[in-house]
């Protein structure tokens, strides 16, 4: 059994159906172009800059204390940093650390950053290096330059005073190497 009230929509779908195969048929045979992130191409992103913040500042906190003070302060995350090829053994080995069997003081000695990161393991999760380097921060201290403050505070003011100052990854760089070395960073 039909009812009317049933009846009555049908013109309306087909008349929708009828509408969608004509405006479908007046498309383009040409693919439409991928979307683009609207970002310039040498954008550099907040994410970036922290990252090699902390990567430089940890560089220079294993020079001036040790990877093993350092690192054992790192948190229980620094074996993100080894696994990904972040933290590498000074005399170019794998940097290889039993973690299930603990390690005893001096174990995490003669380590290093390897901040090429076209050196770190292929497809490295950043957040996770991210996360490993925040902690290392928020554990260490530097203590080379005027004042002692935590790695993370230390971070922190570079990032406020010059996340927008430059244009390039180069010229983030050069800034970072002269902030970390108790320079202003600034141009």
């Amino acid at each position: 059994m039909v009812r009317t009230s049933d009846l009555s929509a049908l013109p309306l779908s087909v008349f929708t159906l009828a509408v969608g195969l004509v405006l479908s048929g007046c498309s383009t045979s040409e693919p439409e172009p991928e979307p683009t992130s609207g970002l310039p191409e040498d954008y550099v992103s907040v994410q970036w800059i922290e990252r090699e913040v902390r990567l430089h500042t940890l560089d220079r906190m294993i020079d001036e204390a040790g990877s093993d003070e350092v690192l054992v302060n790192a948190g229980g995350t620094r074996e993100h940093l080894f696994d990904h090829g972040v933290i590498v053994s000074e005399d170019g080995d794998e940097a290889a650390v039993d973690w299930e069997a603990g390690y005893e003081d001096g174990g995490l000695a003669g380590f290093v950053v390897e901040l090429n990161k076209e050196a770190w393991e292929e497809d490295s999760p950043l957040f996770q290096i991210d996360n490993a380097l925040g902690n290392a921060m928020r554990h260490n201290e530097v203590t080379w330059c005027e004042e002692t403050v935590s790695g993370e505070v230390f971070v922190k003011a570079y990032r406020e005073r010059l996340e927008d100052a430059f244009d390039s990854q180069e010229e983030y760089t050069a800034s970072i190497t002269d902030y970390v070395d108790c320079g202003t960073g600034e141009p």
